[in-house]
């Protein structure tokens, strides 16, 4: 009697959680985010080698690469959207209107600070090194209003802007692997270049994990729902 008695609240909170795990599931679906940064580090990796190629003056293997950079960046532009509306309809919900509104909203915002951050560098306010960490005093306030604007179910934002952020304060400090040397294939500075696709593919990849788990105790409430309904 006791166990039944027990079990009734805590049914109880399961019922009433519905809404918020089927709010946590749709704004943090982010399995094209996770494909969209793959494709984009395939890209980079891609033109990387046609450069390295041409200054090697191998420039059959160079154009091979930027012919190969080049199909791929028409198709990804072509397919992009197609493929992620394809995946909504397969889940059968539809976007979340703040993932929209992110993407819409951020993303000139974004190119006009980065434009401001290569000015600032070429005027020589902050040397090349502290690219990054200059990106990230406005790309993290962004993502972060974002998220506690459009999306509060979400973790998209929160856990890019912690990503970002640390690996800008990496640079700060010169920290081994997350930071350039001067001489090498890659300079000091183009850190940025990389930080936001692999930041991103990792936020993408958590975050829908994360889908998967509100998903699933969705499900488990459902299905409470549905016995006590039967």
């Amino acid at each position: 009697m006791n166990t039944k008695q027990n079990q009734l609240p805590q049914d109880s909170e399961k019922l009433r959680d519905i809404p918020k795990w089927a709010k946590r599931y749709a704004e943090n679906r982010t399995l094209h985010m996770f494909i969209f940064f793959i494709a984009y580090l395939i890209l980079l990796g891609a033109i990387f080698l046609s450069v390295h190629f041409f200054l090697k003056r191998n420039f059959i293997p160079a154009l091979i690469m930027l012919g190969l950079y080049i199909v791929g960046l028409i198709y990804f532009l072509i397919t992009c959207d197609k493929n992620a509306a394809s995946y909504y309809a397969k889940t059968g919900v539809p976007e979340s209107s703040g993932l929209k509104k992110m993407g819409k909203y951020l993303s000139l915002p974004l190119i006009a600070f980065i434009i401001f951050g290569i000015i600032m560098e070429q005027r020589g306010i902050f040397p090349a090194y502290l690219r990054m960490p200059f990106s990230a005093t406005f790309i993290c306030p962004l993502l972060i209003f974002a998220n506690w604007r459009w999306m509060k179910s979400s973790i998209i934002g929160y856990l890019w802007t912690t990503l970002y952020g640390a690996w800008a304060v990496a640079i700060i400090f010169k920290v081994p692997i997350l930071t350039f040397s001067q001489g090498g294939q890659l300079n000091p500075g183009d850190e940025m270049y990389l930080a936001i696709p692999v930041t991103g593919v990792i936020t993408g990849l958590v975050s829908y994990f994360y889908s998967r788990y509100a998903l699933k105790k969705l499900k488990e409430a459902a299905h409470l729902q549905e016995n006590n309904n039967g």
